[in-house]
């Protein structure tokens, strides 16, 4: 072997000794640097661990879940569906709506009639008596196996959903006909249903809720346009909307999403089979990266899961930890200081955007990692930051229709609307309402 041969093959030697020990190096030292900030949560008291954060099981006594499951199963299937939904406060102009109730009939995506829309709503009577029952348990528990996530079946979403249109129908027919008190009762099945399922703890399941409360401050506005609308029914709603609560439970859903993520994060790492389900969508049938991979693309899918187990892993767990680390500060200084905005909502935006990587088109990794790999985690984390700003709108919404129902009581029993908020404490609100986002006192304009 002549002299050249030698040190090409010397040097390609010491290259890959020297690419083995930069790999093993990288993986130990960005190892250590998840386990030290893992430690150091620990000891603060944080829960990393999906038993640490499941919620409390409910005794089947207090568990309503069965009804309403037997609801979803009673419920008009939509294909047969053709009734046009009342559309409760429509709005028609910036801070003018649509008494939806007042009108003759039905307009929305086209026009409608009420029978029809009675009849519909007649042959969901069953659904809607057995939602209503539900009021008289503390929780709706679904059993959600939360440790087979990411593949947890939700399947009771979408009828959830479904149950609170089926009840807004319904109490909008009731202020049709006149019927307050039946109307008062949909509305507060309705927000039953959001305040029973506070505690299921995924971030899906928490965003479900906040849109069943805004398609229930639609027939709540109807309910006080009523004119023979009483006292007692108007408590009995408001008493239903001060229950609602989503800062803490956004809380427990931030502290089981992280759990969850942690332990797909170990599965991927030592199955690969797991590892092409999370990232390919299914497992890998041939080549490297699955059969629907050209060769080029199998090598590149090769190279990432090599990079991902080896550093990205490691780097992108951490700024995950961080990250959720920074929305869970702002939701506990939230719940201790009663409002959302600065300088907790700022401090975590700025600190959120300073975590955002820029991307190189030119780099060889980005180019690598086309499956965004390097970051996966890390940037779900930034949209659980993201999220944050719909909890904030819904807790905002809730204040505010409380603040309006106990404006119509005084309204009620005086004749006409306070000067100021201070006069309907203690009577009709413990204390003058704020605005949660910047903890002012709201004034009547």
């Amino acid at each position: 072997m002549n002299h050249r041969w030698k040190l090409f093959i010397s040097v390609a030697v010491v290259m890959l000794a020297l690419t083995g020990i930069w790999v093993a190096t990288m993986h130990w030292t960005a190892d250590s640097d998840v386990d030290a900030y893992r430690k150091s949560l620990i000891a603060k008291g944080e829960k990393l661990e999906i038993a640490e954060v499941m919620p409390t099981p409910v005794p089947p006594e207090q568990n309503g879940a069965e009804l309403v499951s037997e609801a979803f199963s009673l419920l008009v299937p939509a294909s047969y569906d053709l009734s046009n939904w009342p559309s409760a406060m429509r709005i028609v102009a910036p801070g003018k709506a649509i008494v939806g109730f007042e009108q003759p009939d039905v307009r929305y995506d086209f026009t409608n009639s009420w029978s029809n829309i009675m009849d519909v709503v007649e042959a969901e009577r069953p659904a809607i008596e057995l939602l209503k029952q539900t009021m008289n348990y503390p929780a709706l528990d679904f059993h959600v196996e939360y440790e087979k996530w990411p593949n947890t079946p939700l399947t009771h979403l979408a009828p959830f959903k479904r149950c609170v249109i089926s009840l807004s129908s319904a109490a909008m027919c009731d202020l049709h006909e006149g019927d307050t008190g039946s109307a008062t009762t949909n509305i507060c099945a309705m927000l039953g249903l959001v305040n029973g399922w506070q505690d299921e703890r995924c971030l899906i399941s928490q965003l479900v809720r906040m849109v069943m409360v805004q398609i229930t401050v639609g027939p709540t506005w109807e309910l006080l346009q009523s004119t023979n609308v009483s006292d007692t029914e108007l408590a009995m709603l408001q008493t239903n909307w001060v229950k609602l609560e989503f800062t803490h439970a956004m809380e427990n859903a931030t502290l089981m999403e992280r759990a969850s993520t942690e332990s797909v994060i170990k599965r991927m790492r030592t199955s690969s089979q797991f590892f092409n389900e999370i990232v390919v969508g299914g497992p890998a049938t041939s080549g490297v990266g699955g059969s629907s991979m050209d060769f080029w693309d199998s090598v590149k899918f090769a190279g990432a899961k090599f990079m991902w187990r080896a550093s990205w892993t490691y780097s992108d767990e951490l700024q995950m930890l961080k990250n959720d680390q920074i929305v869970l500060k702002t939701l506990r200084t939230t719940e201790t200081n009663g409002f959302f905005f600065n300088p907790a909502y700022s401090n975590m935006v700025n600190q959120l955007q300073a975590t955002e990587p820029t991307n190189d088109p030119d780099s060889w990794i980005d180019k690598m990692d086309e499956k965004g790999l390097q970051r996966r985690f890390s940037e779900d984390a930034l949209v659980n930051g993201s999220i944050f700003s719909r909890v904030i709108a819904v807790e905002a919404a809730r204040e505010i229709i409380i603040t309006a129902i106990a404006l119509k009581r005084y309204q009620l029993k005086y004749g006409d609307y306070p000067t100021n908020l201070d006069s309907l404490v203690p009577q009709f609100v413990a204390t003058v309402p704020k605005d949660p986002v910047m903890a002012t006192r709201y004034v009547i304009g």
